[in-house]
C-alpha cells in the first residue's frame, strides 16, 4: 500500500516510565508511512524526569502535554484528545499508553483498513504481550459476542464492540459525535466505555494484522482481584468496580447490568472462600465500596468543538 491522503495525530499517555515512553515514541516515530502528523504526549505530573527529557525533544511533530497532576489514564486521554481536535486539522487520533510499542507497519495496517472497509469509524491492532502471546487484556470483543472470532479466528477484519487503548484509533468526525473519554473514570475501564459509544454510533474493527506490543511487567487476566498480589496495585480495583456499574448503565439493558453485578458477586464469595487469597479484608471491601459507588456516579459526557 502506498501513503494515503490521510493525516493521524497519535497521543501517548504517560506516567512515571520513562524507559517505555522513550520506546513508545521511538516506535510511533518509526511508522512505515508519512501518514503521522503529529504526536501528542501527554504527561501526567511524572516525578522520574520525564518533563525534563520532554523538554529535549526536537522533533516537530511532537506536542507536549506537561499537566500540573496526574490525570490518571482517562484524564489524560481526555486531554489528549481534545488536544487533538484544537491544536490539529488530522483525520484520525491514534490512542495509547506509554508501554504500547507498535510495530513498524501497525499504523498502515490500520488505516488500509478504512479503505477496505468504509463503514469504519474506528478499528483496534491486534495486542501481542512480551512473550508474543496474545495480551489478556486487550482482547476485543467482537460485535457478536464472545471472543471466538477474534482470538481464534484468521479473518483479518473482524467487527468489534469495544477495545482498550493499546494502539486504537478513530475517525475525527466520530469524536465530534461522541465526544471525549470519561475523565471521570481515572483509570481503569475508560476505554472499554468510550469504545463502547463508538460501536453505537460506527463501526469498529479488529485489525489482525496490525501488530503493537503491550509492554507491561505481567500478562494478567482482566480485572482479577482475586488473584492480584501486589498491594500498590489494589486501590485501583476500586475504579474498576465502579467504572464497570457506570459503563454498564450506559448499554441501557438490565440484563448487561445484572451480568455486571453478579461478576461483582462471583469475585466477591472466591475472595471470601478461596484459600490463599492476599489482602482478603482489603479486596472484599474494594469490591463492596466499588459496586456502591457505581450506582451513585453520574459525570457528563464531554464535546469537542473544531476550530480547525
Amino acid at each position: 500500500m502506498t501513503d494515503t491522503n490521510y493525516t493521524v495525530t497519535a497521543v501517548i499517555v504517560t506516567y512515571n516510565r520513562l524507559d517505555l515512553l522513550k520506546g513508545s515514541i521511538k516506535k510511533v516515530l518509526s511508522q512505515d508511512t508519512s501518514e503521522l502528523k503529529h504526536l501528542i504526549i501527554v504527561n501526567g505530573a511524572s516525578t522520574d524526569g520525564t518533563k525534563e527529557f520532554l523538554d529535549t525533544v526536537s522533533d516537530d511533530r511532537i506536542i507536549v502535554e506537561n499537566l500540573d497532576q496526574n490525570l490518571g489514564g482517562s484524564g489524560g486521554f481526555n486531554w489528549g484528545i481534545r488536544q487533538f481536535f484544537e491544536q490539529t486539522a488530522d483525520d484520525f487520533v491514534w490512542v495509547m499508553d506509554d508501554d504500547s510499542m507498535p510495530t513498524q507497519t501497525a499504523l498502515r495496517k490500520l488505516l488500509a483498513m478504512f479503505d477496505a472497509r468504509p463503514d469504519a469509524g474506528w478499528g483496534a491492532s491486534k495486542v501481542n504481550w512480551i512473550d508474543g502471546e496474545w495480551a489478556r487484556m486487550n482482547v476485543p470483543a467482537p460485535a457478536d459476542g464472545g471472543k471466538t472470532a477474534v482470538y481464534y479466528g484468521d479473518e483479518n477484519f473482524v467487527p468489534i464492540k469495544h477495545a482498550t487503548f493499546v494502539s486504537t484509533i478513530f475517525k475525527r468526525s466520530l469524536i465530534k459525535t461522541i465526544g471525549l473519554p470519561q475523565k471521570e473514570y481515572f483509570i481503569w475501564g475508560d476505554d472499554i466505555e468510550f469504545t463502547e459509544r463508538a460501536h453505537r454510533v460506527a463501526t469498529g474493527y479488529f485489525v489482525r494484522d496490525s501488530i503493537v506490543i503491550h509492554a507491561s511487567k505481567t500478562n494478567p487476566n482482566p480485572g482479577d482481584i482475586v488473584g492480584e498480589t501486589l498491594e500498590e496495585r489494589l486501590p485501583r480495583y476500586m475504579y474498576e468496580y465502579r467504572n464497570r456499574i457506570l459503563t454498564s448503565r450506559r448499554r441501557q439493558s438490565i440484563f448487561k447490568l445484572i451480568k455486571t453485578i453478579g461478576h461483582g458477586v462471583i469475585d466477591f464469595i472466591k475472595t471470601l472462600f478461596l484459600p490463599g487469597v492476599q489482602y482478603r479484608g482489603r479486596k472484599l471491601k474494594i469490591i463492596i465500596n466499588g459496586t456502591i459507588n457505581g450506582f451513585l456516579f453520574h459525570p457528563e459526557i464531554e464535546k469537542v468543538n473544531s476550530h480547525k
